[in-house]
């Protein structure tokens, strides 16, 4: 969990056929100056679940995003249960291919296209990297 992402509030994951789904609750914090979820908030939420995503398929090894791509369709309000389902499109030995969508109640809010790159990290940083599984 890097501070950004405490910053951004508790992002729970699960496990489903092998496949992670993350889900977050909009909080007033996550809220623009029109009362619905800021796109800022709605693209972190997407570049943490797909970069999670590319995590696990590198076998729980950091990897930093390199591109992201993202198209906003539906407003969130406060308090709606957003859930992210990330697709590993292709892994390669440094590159991780992923698509998704932030859905509410069944309908899509934003989708995004990225791709990360599996991290060269010093010694001092994979020492602070800590297992949480944040489970639902």
């Amino acid at each position: 969990n890097s501070n950004y992402s405490v910053l951004l509030g508790d992002l729970h994951i699960k496990i489903e056929n092998e496949k992670p789904i993350f889900k977050m609750k909009v909080l007033e914090k996550h809220l623009n100056s029109a009362d619905y979820a800021h796109g800022g908030f709605l693209m972190s939420l997407l570049d943490n679940a797909m970069g999670n995503a590319c995590f696990l398929a590198f076998g729980k090894n950091p990897c930093v995003t390199i591109s992201m791509t993202t198209h906003f369709i539906k407003a969130a309000s406060l308090g709606d249960e957003l859930i992210v389902k990330p697709l590993v499109e292709k892994k390669t030995n440094t590159l991780c291919f992923v698509k998704s969508e932030i859905l509410c109640k069944d309908e899509v809010l934003a989708s995004g296209t990225g791709i990360w790159k599996l991290a060269k990290l010093n010694k001092t940083i994979k020492q602070k990297l800590t297992e949480d599984d944040g489970g639902w």
